[in-house]
C-alpha cells in the first residue's frame, strides 16, 4: 500500500511538471502583442483576504516574482471582508490602464455570484463582465474527514453509513453557501445520500464540532485537517482534488474512489478590469506562467498546501470559469439551499 501511494503521489508530481512544461510552451508561443505593454508605474494588486493564510501567501509570493519579471513594483493591498464585494468595488474604480490586478478565487468569482443570483440579490458589479481573466496561479483542494468519535474509517464506510441511516449523519461547514457547505451537498447529490447540514460561524467553530463529534464528518481544507489527523482528532478519508496530496500520500482521491466529478479544488487567479488593453493582459499572464516555473515559488507554495501547475492563458482561464459557473449553478439549484436573509 505504501508503495502504491508513493507511486500515485509521484505520478501526481509528474503530472504537475507536465502542466508546467506546457506553461513554459505558452510563454514561448505567446502572442507578439504581449511585448507591447509598457509598465510605467507600480501595479496595485488587490487581495480580498486578510494577511496570512494560503490565499494571501499565494498573492505575495507571486507579487515578488511579478515585480522582477515585469520590471515594476507589484504592491499587495489587502481589502478583506464581505465575500470580496468591497474589494471588487474599489478595484473597479481604478483606471483600466494595465496597472491594477485583482486576486480572485473560486469562492469570490464563481460561488458567491452564483448564490447571489440564486437568491435574486444583485451584486453591485457583474462578476463575468466587469473583469477579464488573466491566469490561474494555483489552487487548494478540500478533503473529506470524519471525527474519530464517529468510528468511520474510510470514504466508503462514510457513504455506507449515510445510506443506511438517512437523515441521521451530520456534516458541518463554516457557513451556508460556503465551499465547505456546497462540497457536502455535492457529495450528497453524487452518492445519493441524505445527511443533515449544520452551519457554523467560521472554520474554528465547525472544527471544534468535528473534534467533539457533534458532526460526524466535514469537508475542509487540507492543511487544517493535517493538524487534526496528526493529533488523532480526525481522520482524512478522501482528497477532493485531481491528485493526491503530498500531506496525505496514502489517502486516495475522490476520483480514485469512484467519484471523478467530486473535485473541490479552490483555485486562485488574477483578473484585470474589463477594457484593459490586451497587451497588458497577455504580459501579466506570461509573467504569472513564468513565475509559476520558479523553483522557489513551487517550493514555498507547495509547502503551504497550494497545488501548482495550473497557470496558463487567459483563454484557458475563461474556459475554466465557464465550466465552474455551470457546475456550481447546478449544485446550488439541486440542493435547494435555504439561505439566511
Amino acid at each position: 500500500m505504501k508503495k502504491s501511494a508513493t507511486n500515485l503521489s509521484r505520478r501526481a508530481g509528474l503530472a504537475s511538471l507536465a502542466a508546467l512544461a506546457l506553461a513554459a510552451g505558452l510563454i514561448a508561443h505567446a502572442p507578439a502583442s504581449a511585448q507591447q505593454a509598457h509598465f510605467t508605474k507600480p501595479i496595485r494588486f488587490i487581495v480580498p483576504y486578510p494577511p496570512g493564510g494560503p490565499t494571501d501567501l499565494t498573492g505575495r509570493v507571486y507579487a515578488e516574482k511579478l515585480s522582477t519579471i515585469l520590471g515594476t513594483p507589484v504592491i499587495v493591498e489587502n481589502k478583506p471582508g464581505a465575500q470580496g464585494v468591497p474589494a471588487m468595488q474599489q478595484f473597479l474604480q481604478i483606471p483600466a490602464d494595465g496597472h491594477a490586478i485583482y486576486f480572485g478565487t473560486l469562492s469570490t468569482q464563481v460561488v458567491f455570484p452564483v448564490i447571489s443570483a440564486y437568491r435574486k440579490q444583485a451584486l453591485p458589479y457583474d462578476a463575468r463582465k466587469d473583469v477579464v481573466p488573466v491566469s490561474l496561479m494555483g489552487g487548494s483542494a478540500l478533503a473529506f474527514a470524519s471525527s474519530t468519535k464517529a468510528n468511520i474509517g474510510s470514504f466508503k464506510e462514510l457513504i455506507a453509513a449515510a445510506k443506511a441511516n438517512p437523515g441521521k449523519l451530520n456534516f458541518g461547514s463554516d457557513g451556508i453557501g460556503s465551499l465547505t457547505h456546497l462540497g457536502g451537498e455535492m457529495l450528497n447529490q453524487m452518492a445519493g445520500m441524505q445527511t443533515v447540514h449544520i452551519p457554523y460561524k467560521g472554520t474554528a467553530e465547525f472544527t471544534q464540532a468535528l473534534i467533539s463529534g457533534d458532526i460526524q464528518y466535514a469537508c475542509s481544507g487540507i492543511v487544517g485537517l493535517s493538524t487534526l489527523q496528526k493529533s488523532g482528532k480526525a481522520k482524512v478519508l478522501a482528497i477532493a482534488g485531481e491528485h493526491r496530496s503530498d500531506l496525505f500520500p496514502d489517502v486516495p482521491t475522490t476520483g480514485e474512489l469512484g467519484y471523478p466529478g467530486l473535485d473541490l479544488t479552490s483555485w486562485f487567479g488574477v483578473f484585470m478590469k474589463a477594457g484593459t488593453s490586451k497587451p497588458y493582459v497577455d504580459a501579466v499572464a506570461k509573467a504569472i506562467v513564468q513565475a509559476s516555473l520558479e523553483p522557489e515559488v513551487i517550493q514555498r507554495l507547495s509547502a503551504a498546501g497550494v497545488t501548482m501547475g495550473m497557470s496558463g492563458t487567459p483563454e484557458q482561464f475563461q474556459a475554466r470559469l465557464d465550466t465552474d459557473f455551470k457546475r456550481w449553478s447546478g449544485v446550488v439549484e439541486k440542493a435547494a439551499i435555504k439561505f439566511e436573509n
